[in-house]
C-alpha cells in the first residue's frame, strides 16, 4: 500500500552533512501530506520546447510558472498552496536528447518499463504472475489508462499537490501548468486525481502511512521503530552516498544527471472493495473467527486503526491505546538491540502470509539480506467513499521510491508478494491484499495455539487489479537544470547529459 502522510518539517531542520536538501525534490525523503494531487501523464513532441518548460520549472519566475519543489520544508504552520514533482521516463530521456551513451547506462527495469517487464517471461513464474499484470485480466498491460504498450509513450509524469479543504487551488494551479504544456507543445495524455480520504485511511478502511523507512540523516521526524535506519543510498544515487551493501546505485550514469536523483514506479491500483468487505464477513462466519474486523486484521497485520497485532493480538481487547510512537515500534522476532521482543515466529499473532509481514519481514528469517528491500511509499486514495452497489471505480494512486527499480520494486512484488518460497509458512499462497491470486482463488493461512491449527482459509478473491503504471526517473535540481541546458550554480557549467 502507498503512503502520504509523514509530518512537515520545520524551520532550521538540517540534514546530515554532503546531503544537500535544495538539489533532493520533494516527496520523497518526507512525504507532504497534502489532500489533493492531480498526475499530469505528459508527451513530448518539441525538444527545445520542453527544455524551456523545464527551465522554467527550475529556476523560472514563480509568478508565470509553478516550481519543482525540494526537500528544504516550509516554515513551521506556514504551509504553501502547491507542492510540485517532476519524473521522467526512459522514452522521455529519449526524447529530450539524452546522448545514447547515457541512456544505455540506465537499468534495464527503467529502460523496459512496467508493461514489457510484467509480460516478461521467466522459469520462475507463470507469465504476468511476477509483477501481477497477467496479460488476459484486466490487470494486463493492454487494458491499462497509463503505459498501455499500444498507446504514444509517456515522456513526462508531474506530480501537483495542494492542501486546501477545496480543490480552487487544484485547478488554478493546473490551468497555469495547461497554459504551459500548450506554449511548450507538450501533449496531455491523462490527469489523474488522487484525494486524501478521513483519517487519512484506504478505501479497505486501514490507516496507511504508519510505517515508512527512516533514512539515515535525514530530516524529519519519522515514527520509531524497531529496524535498523536505512542508508541514503538506498534510495538517492550518487554524491558518495552507500546503499545497504555498500555499494552506489549510481552505476556509470553522468553525476551532472543522476545525482541526488531516484527511481519510482508509478501505479494506478484499482481496489474491489465489495469484494473485500464480503469476504471479511464470509471468513468470519465460516471460519468461526468472530468479526470480521479480526479478518481484516489478520490479512493487513494492522487493525484498521492502526495498531499491529504482534502488539495487540487478542480479538477481545483490539484497541490497546497505543501512542502515535508505539504503533511502528515492533518486530516478528527478537533481534539485536530488542533480545526480549516477543517471538512470534510461526505467525500466531500476526500471520507469516499478512501483507505488511509479506512486504516489510522486519527481523524475520527471509530470502534475500535482511532489511534489503525498502521502499519509500508515496500516495492517496482515488474515487469516492465506499458505497455498496454505486459501481463506481476507487482505488489507491502509488509511487514507490527506490534506488533500484529491480532489486527493491520488482523483487517485493516477485517473491515476496507473488511466489510462496521467501519464508516458512507461505506454501501456495501469495499475498492476500494485492497478490496475483490463482483463477480459481487463493489461500491464506492462519495459525492458532488450539486443535484447529493451522486453518487454511480458501477462495481468496483478487482484490487489486492495475489499471496503469510507468517507470521514472526522479532527477535532483542539478539533474533537471542538466536535462533543461541551463547553468548550473555560479561557477558551474551545464554539460550535456
Amino acid at each position: 500500500m502507498a503512503a502520504n502522510t509523514e509530518v512537515a518539517a520545520g524551520e532550521g531542520e538540517t540534514a546530515a552533512p554532503g546531503m544537500d536538501l535544495a538539489d533532493i525534490q520533494g516527496n520523497l525523503l518526507r512525504g507532504y501530506g497534502f489532500a489533493h494531487a492531480r498526475h499530469f501523464a505528459l508527451g513530448v513532441t518539441d525538444a527545445k520546447r520542453a527544455k524551456a518548460f523545464l527551465a522554467g520549472l527550475v529556476s523560472g519566475d514563480e509568478t508565470q510558472s509553478p516550481q519543482i519543489s525540494t526537500e528544504q520544508h516550509w516554515r513551521p504552520n506556514v504551509r504553501p498552496h502547491y507542492r510540485l514533482n517532476l519524473g521522467l521516463t526512459f522514452a522521455g530521456l529519449k526524447a529530450l536528447g539524452v546522448r545514447e551513451g547515457a541512456l544505455k547506462d540506465f537499468p534495464a527495469a527503467f529502460q523496459e518499463g512496467p508493461a514489457a517487464r510484467a509480460l516478461k517471461v521467466d522459469l520462475d513464474f507463470p507469465e504476468g504472475v511476477g509483477l501481477g499484470d497477467q496479460k488476459e485480466e484486466r490487470s494486463g498491460p493492454k487494458n491499462w489508462i497509463l503505459g498501455n504498450p499500444a498507446q504514444p509513450d509517456v515522456h513526462m509524469l508531474l506530480s501537483l499537490y495542494t492542501n486546501e479543504h477545496q480543490k480552487g487551488p487544484l485547478e488554478r494551479f493546473s490551468k497555469l501548468l495547461r497554459k504551459l504544456f500548450g506554449d511548450a507543445k507538450l501533449t496531455e495524455m491523462l490527469a489523474f486525481d488522487a484525494d486524501a480520504l478521513p483519517e487519512r485511511r484506504v478505501h479497505f478502511g486501514y490507516r496507511d502511512g504508519i510505517a515508512q523507512p527512516r533514512i539515515q540523516g535525514a530530516p524529519g521526524r519519522a515514527r520509531p521503530d524497531m529496524q535498523p535506519e536505512c542508508e541514503p543510498g538506498d534510495f538517492l544515487l550518487g554524491c558518495g552516498y552507500k546503499n545497504v551493501y555498500g555499494g552506489n546505485y549510481l552505476g556509470s550514469l553522468p553525476p551532472a544527471l543522476a545525482d541526488n536523483g531516484t527511481y519510482a514506479a508509478f501505479r494506478i491500483l484499482e481496489q474491489d472493495v465489495a469484494a473485500f468487505e464480503d469476504l471479511l464477513v464470509d471468513w468470519s462466519k465460516r471460519y468461526k473467527l468472530g468479526s470480521p474486523e479480526f479478518v481484516a486484521a489478520k490479512l493487513m497485520g494492522r487493525w484498521r486503526h492502526g495498531a499491529p497485532l504482534t502488539l495487540s493480538p487478542d480479538p477481545k481487547s483490539p484497541d490497546p491505546k497505543l501512542a502515535e510512537h508505539e504503533i511502528n515500534n515492533f518486530d516478528y522476532a527478537p533481534a539485536e538491540g530488542h533480545t526480549t521482543f516477543f517471538d512470534d515466529a510461526h505467525g500466531r499473532r500476526c500471520p507469516i502470509g499478512a501483507h505488511i509481514r509479506r512486504l516489510n519481514p522486519r527481523s524475520s528469517l527471509v530470502m534475500g539480506r535482511p532489511h534489503s528491500r525498502r521502499l519509500i511509499r508515496r500516495g492517496m486514495p482515488y474515487g469516492p467513499p465506499f458505497e455498496k452497489g454505486d459501481g463506481k471505480e476507487r482505488g489507491l494512486v502509488g509511487m514507490f521510491i527506490c534506488g533500484d527499480l529491480e532489486l527493491q520494486y520488482e523483487f517485493i512484488l516477485r517473491v515476496w508478494a507473488n511466489m510462496d518460497l521467501a519464508t516458512h509458512g507461505l506454501r501456495g499462497t501469495r499475498e492476500p491484499i494485492l497478490g496475483c491470486q490463482p483463477e480459481d482463488g487463493g489461500e491464506f493461512v492462519l495459525r492458532t495455539s488450539d486443535a484447529r491449527d493451522p486453518i487454511v482459509m480458501i477462495n481468496l478473491p483478487r482484490l487489486v487489479q492495475t489499471r496503469g503504471s510507468v517507470y521514472c526517473f526522479v532527477p535532483g535540481i542539478g539533474g533537471l537544470r542538466q536535462l533543461a541546458g541551463i547553468a548550473g550554480p555560479p561557477g558551474g557549467s551545464a554539460a550535456k547529459p
